[in-house]
């Protein structure tokens, strides 16, 4: 069936970020306001996420920080510059690769079952991606929601999604229904962020072998929401969307092209990165999910704008105020690939 395509979940963590911009629009708890009730249990792993704010003018800087299972003995020993490390170690996860990865890899557990549903899986997601109205510009209807707002409330999911060890289909699925729902409903900026926890929440039940617990979605956000709220929004979001969550992302496509294409695994990291920058890209929903992964669907000629888009926001990445994914992507167990020079122009 082919060669695996790498799971990009259930990694060590090893990086601390910083400097988070949030223009003053989202709430992130401090840390010392987030304590036992910020642990999810997954099995024996329990992260705990840790945010603190430091305000420099207008602008608001969030540090977070993930720790799993009981402290180390030495870490009280640490001086005070050993404290600033954004270092740091956490147990590697034992977890289970969902479905969808399983599916279009060509796992053996699943092979005798579902494989031979795979061809008329990818129909439906071609049928799908035609039939749904574009996303371009779907911000006109708002007057209080930015592409910006977009941008800082999705890189910091993208944050809170790998803190939470959750799979990669749940982090472009997560997205993908953020702008669905944002396409029809008119929100104010303060609900953004409740919007956008709601996605993830979401996504999470329907990708993932487990999701966060409500309460601490809650903690994560400063408590700025009950969870009456979410509990509302989530209602109001599967009635919006006709309870239809199986929607054809960038990864489902990715994943199906990699296995095609033989890659080793630095090219897959570095095809997932590339994907993963253009979530929090505004302009990104002008083109389809299967066009952003260049699939073979398309000619040369057809992905020639998408191409240079996503060479552009590859330049940018570094330097860019929204750089979860590139700091992600720089370590090591992700082959470091944001470090890779992009190239001066495309050879098309």
């Amino acid at each position: 069936m082919g060669k695996k395509v790498a799971s990009q979940g259930g990694v060590s963590r090893s990086h601390l970020w910083r400097n988070r911009v949030s223009d003053g629009f989202m709430s992130m708890a401090p840390r010392d306001q987030i304590n036992a009730d910020a642990r999810v249990s997954r099995n024996s792993v329990r992260p705990i996420l840790k945010t603190e704010i430091n305000h420099k003018t207008s602008r608001s800087k969030c540090i977070s920080k993930v720790t799993q299972g009981e402290p180390s003995p030495d870490s009280n020993k640490k001086s005070g510059a050993d404290n600033k490390s954004n270092v740091i170690t956490i147990r590697k996860s034992s977890r289970r690769r969902s479905y969808t990865s399983l599916l279009m890899t060509g796992s053996k557990l699943l092979e005798e079952h579902v494989a031979e549903y795979v061809d008329e899986i990818y129909e439906y997601y071609w049928l799908l991606e035609v039939q749904n109205l574009s996303l371009e510009n779907y911000l006109a209807i708002h007057t209080d929601i930015t592409p910006q707002m977009r941008g800082i409330v999705i890189n910091w999911l993208i944050e809170v999604h790998f803190k939470f060890e959750l799979m990669p289909e749940t982090l472009y699925l997560m997205v993908t229904l953020l702008d669905r729902y944002l396409s029809q409903v008119e929100i104010k900026k303060s609900e953004l962020q409740l919007v956008g926890l709601t996605a993830l929440l979401l996504a999470s039940k329907y990708e993932d072998f487990w999701h966060p617990r409500i309460k601490d979605l809650i903690s994560i956000s400063a408590e700025s929401y009950t969870r009456g709220q979410m509990l509302v929004m989530e209602k109001l979001f599967l009635k919006k969307l006709k309870f239809r969550l199986n929607e054809p992302t960038p990864y489902v496509f990715m994943l199906r092209f990699l296995k095609a294409a033989q890659t080793d695994l630095k090219l897959e990291h570095l095809a997932f990165y590339l994907i993963e920058l253009c979530l929090v890209e505004y302009k990104a929903l002008k083109f389809k999910p299967s066009m952003l992964c260049a699939h073979a669907h398309y000619q040369v000629s057809q992905i020639r704008d998408c191409a240079e888009m996503i060479l552009r926001i590859q330049k940018a990445a570094r330097t860019s105020q929204l750089r979860v994914t590139y700091e992600k992507y720089m370590r090591p167990d992700l082959s470091g690939v944001a470090a890779i020079k992009p190239l001066n122009e495309l050879p098309l």
